[in-house]
């Protein structure tokens, strides 16, 4: 046998609290149709009335598009202008290059028959 005092746990006792429930009143369900008066229902109003909010927004839409075309209409002109300047300026960069290769040619023949004719001069 064991000499190993062995020891009992004491646990406290559990007190619950009391439960209070609290009563239930019943709401009283909604009438969907209150306040509905059959005789005072226009169904083509309502749908005239939409109609005209509906009219009212593509007309603003097409204004709204309207406007950014012509805002778009008058960047394009600028940018087409602008091309056309930079076409020019490089159609006269692009003469005033042949005309400069041309030059160039013409004092390269000249020098090169200087030259020829110096040498045969002086060789001869």
């Amino acid at each position: 046998m064991s000499t190993e005092q062995k020891t009992q746990k004491t646990e406290a006792p559990r007190t619950e609290a009391p439960r209070t429930e609290t009563p239930r009143t019943e709401t009283p369900k909604a009438d969907p149709f209150m306040g509905f008066d059959p005789k005072g229902f226009d169904p083509m109003a309502y749908w005239a009335a939409s109609q005209a909010g509906f009219q009212k927004l593509v007309t603003d839409a097409f204004q709204r598009a309207q406007s950014f075309a012509d805002q778009y209409a008058t960047l394009e002109a600028q940018m087409v202008n602008r091309a056309q300047g930079a076409v020019a300026s490089w159609a006269q960069l692009t003469q005033d290059a042949i005309a400069y290769g041309a030059q160039l040619s013409a004092e390269a023949r000249k020098l090169s028959f200087e030259a020829a004719r110096k040498m045969s001069r002086d060789g001869a």
